[in-house]
């Protein structure tokens, strides 16, 4: 096999088996990097490969690839900072990117000075170059385990922040070791790095709120952007574009702009193509034989003591006189620090540039790299594998997660929203309408732009704590997709949808394709949503009733009592219960329906009525052979009733000749008696729909019903005397007048 062949199998290998070893350890549940460095270690070139993959053959190439990807994932984690679940544990915080990592970082180099007996300068590299941890490896582990919010964002925050500090400190002490100015270098690469990331972030995030690229060009262009403000940084002071591509990462993702979501999916997805790349080659890059055979115990030891020393010391200092974080949180956060793709990666370039240097420096290079991954493979391991069973030791795990995802942020979604966010509990609104989720934003309610059917929830960190989700489209068939997909991804959440009909008791166990239970059956949704789009202010209200007195109100949306919210009355209530009201301004007939074709009649039967309506069609279209539709709809009438209750009667057919669904409705001055009964008919319904659309005329037909069984309907209908008053119920927002 020639060199050629060998970088494309190197290259292309390394990817492949990337991804294929993250889709492993999803299906096994077990984090990605245990998976991902077991295997890059078994395909490389030590005793314990087969040697597929060699890194070597990338020669200098090997370095810029590290680089350029540390980057786009800096600039990932960057933008999924989450600035809500910041303010909840800001103070410590702080305290952990300052304290926190002199602790770690001069602790670390402590215990590898008297332990391998290694200078000191070669010793405060090691200990900087264990400062950061894993944001690829938090993220998963702490959602697989289901810990408490708070414990989630400090860790979270504190994995995404610590990268480029520890990548800046760690550029510090390498260039110490090699003789450069690095006190200069490093305030040079500080000051160049936050003027560029901020200065480009500003100026990207400009561009996109704006919208001046198309929706399929915006992925690929911030990702050019990145990889330009590293280029540019990188280019003026070496070493600087890390810190440029996180802050510019950071100030994109703050931005309040819907299409931000959809970079976040984008990006998320790209890093771990990144990810799986890097760690197969970094891993099959590793020397195991010489780790094994000239550190043994001593390595394990130092492992030990930066897993249960340096970190429970730094975060008990962190912490320190702050009442966020109880005993038993302090104590989990000291066990949960697991170092991932920024340490390998710069542990590894430190190493390739050392071992270039030859003699000491070789030597050097190999002890930094050993180090530095006993100590990934140390804490992802054991932490990884101990943190479920530490968490429920220490009782940090939540038994249920409490937190709402409402896909739909429209109007009515929005006040939910708000009602749940009032009793303390994370909710976040889910939406592809940029509209809604701008408007649910300025609300200050939490709303994600993207598509609950093909989303991932791992890739949203708002999406953490997620118990309950309620989808609340208008679209039923939408709402089953959401509850089915995120049933899967989400695991134990309750699931509720909109249903225009409910399912009877016992269908759903039949069905096993059905998921979610139907909520709001009686609340006309689309409408609804419709008027809010439209400008008109829908109304609602929270109200307090003692249920055990029997005060219950009309209208719920929903209710809080006893720490639990609930999508419907349930016969349990005791005590005080708080009510989410909506209160509809009108339940008009969501049809399309002419005011032309309404009319008071003096007729006498049926018959004459629909002549008399068909009448004023004729006018209308004169192309109508009104005349046999007469006749087509008496034949009709005479086989089967058109009657379906409350003195209405519902007569309807297909016809050709018409491009849309028409209605035509007619009220009796007297009653008519039907003709199979002794039935009343008062109100007469005529609905006509072209013969290839039955899903149209069965979607009128129960818009119809609908209107019909509505009591204040009824009670408004029955009040009547006029076609103005008709009107004025059919189209209750309608300027113009009718005389009758």
């Amino acid at each position: 096999m020639n060199s050629g062949q060998q970088l494309i199998l190197t290259f292309g290998g390394a990817v492949f088996f990337g991804i294929l070893f993250f889709a492993i350890a999803r299906r096994l549940r077990v984090t990605p990097i245990v998976v991902l460095l077991m295997g890059g270690i078994f395909l490389g070139p030590s005793s314990f490969g087969i040697g597929v993959i060699n890194p070597h053959i990338l020669g200098d190439g090997l370095k810029v690839i590290v680089q350029l990807a540390v980057a786009l994932i800096l600039f990932e984690g960057g933008m999924t900072l989450d600035a809500n679940g910041y303010r909840q544990v800001s103070a410590e915080i702080r305290h952990v990117l300052t304290r926190g990592v002199v602790i770690t970082w001069i602790g670390s180099a402590v215990a590898v000075k008297f332990i391998f007996d290694l200078p000191w300068a070669l010793s405060v590299l090691a200990g900087s170059l264990i400062i950061v941890t894993g944001p690829t490896v938090i993220g998963p582990l702490l959602k697989r385990i289901r810990v408490k919010s708070r414990l989630f964002h400090f860790l979270h925050w504190e994995s995404v922040l610590i990268d480029p500090i520890g990548v800046f400190i760690a550029l510090l002490c390498f260039e110490w070791i090699i003789g450069h100015d690095a006190i200069e270098l490093f305030i040079m690469r500080l000051l160049l790095g936050l003027v560029v990331g901020f200065g480009g972030g500003l100026i990207l995030a400009f561009i996109i709120r704006r919208q001046w690229l198309p929706d399929e060009s915006i992925n690929v262009f911030v990702l050019a952007c990145a990889l330009g403000l590293y280029a540019l940084s990188d280019v003026v002071i070496p070493e600087s574009g890390l810190l440029s591509v996180t802050v510019a990462g950071f100030v994109v993702g703050y931005t309040d702009t819907p299409q931000i979501d959809r970079l976040k999916s984008y990006k998320a997805q790209l890093v771990d193509l990144l990810i799986g790349l890097l760690f197969v080659l970094l891993a099959a890059n590793l020397d195991i034989d010489s780790i094994t055979s000239n550190y043994g115990f001593n390595m394990v030891l130092a492992v030990v003591i930066v897993m249960l020393v340096v970190r429970p010391l730094n975060i008990l200092i962190s912490t320190m006189g702050k009442k966020t974080f109880i005993f038993r949180e302090k104590l989990f956060l000291g066990w949960i620090a697991p170092r991932g793709i920024v340490a390998a990666s710069m542990a590894s370039i430190f190493a390739l540039a050392l071992k270039e240097r030859g003699g000491g420096d070789a030597a050097s290079g190999k002890f930094i790299e050993a180090f530095t991954y006993s100590v990934i493979i140390g804490t992802v391991v054991f932490q990884g594998f101990t943190a479920g069973w530490i968490g429920k030791l220490l009782k940090v795990v939540e038994p249920k997660p409490t937190g709402w995802l409402l896909i739909g942020a429209h109007r009515l979604a929005q006040q939910v929203a708000e009602f749940i966010e009032s009793h303390r509990v994370a909710v976040t609104l889910l939406d592809t309408n940029l509209k809604c989720v701008s408007m649910a934003r300025k609300r200050g309610v939490n709303a994600v732009f993207a598509n609950a059917v093909t989303m991932n929830p791992d890739e949203f960190p708002e999406l953490y704590g997620i118990g309950n989700v309620l989808a609340i489209t208008t679209n039923e068939d939408l709402n089953e997709l959401a509850c089915q997909r995120l049933s899967q991804s989400i695991g134990k959440a309750e699931m509720y949808k909109w249903s225009s009909t409910p399912i009877a008791e016992g269908t759903m166990k039949k069905n096993s394709l059905s998921c979610g239970s139907p909520v709001w059956t009686d609340v006309r949704l689309s409408r609804m949503v419709a008027m809010s789009m439209e400008g008109t202010d829908l109304t609602f209200s929270i109200v307090k009733y003692d249920v055990e007195k029997g005060d219950i109100p009309e209208n719920v949306l929903m209710c809080y009592s006893d720490g639990d919210f609930h999508l419907s009355v349930p016969g349990s209530l005791s005590g005080d219960t708080e009510f989410l009201i909506f209160n509809p301004i009108d339940v008009r007939l969501d049809i399309q329906l002419d005011p032309d074709w309404v009319i008071v009649s003096d007729a006498e039967s049926l018959a004459d009525v629909l002549g008399e309506l068909l009448n004023r069609l004729h006018q209308d279209i004169p192309a109508l052979d009104t005349e046999w539709l007469l006749h087509h709809l008496i034949t009709i009438e005479r086989e089967y009733s058109s009657v379906i209750g409350h003195g209405v009667a519902l007569p309807h057919t297909y016809i050709e000749g018409i491009e849309r669904s028409l209605v035509m409705v007619a009220k009796m001055r007297k009653p008519v008696i039907c003709q199979h009964g002794t039935d009343e008919i008062i109100y007469v319904v005529l609905l006509l729909s072209p013969k290839d659309q039955p899903e149209v005329h069965i979607k009128a037909l129960s818009e119809i019903s609908k209107f019909i069984v509505n009591d204040d309907n009824r009670k408004k209908l029955a009040s009547a005397q006029t076609k103005s008053d008709l009107i004025a119920i059919l189209f209750p927002d309608r300027e113009k007048k009718h005389t009758s």
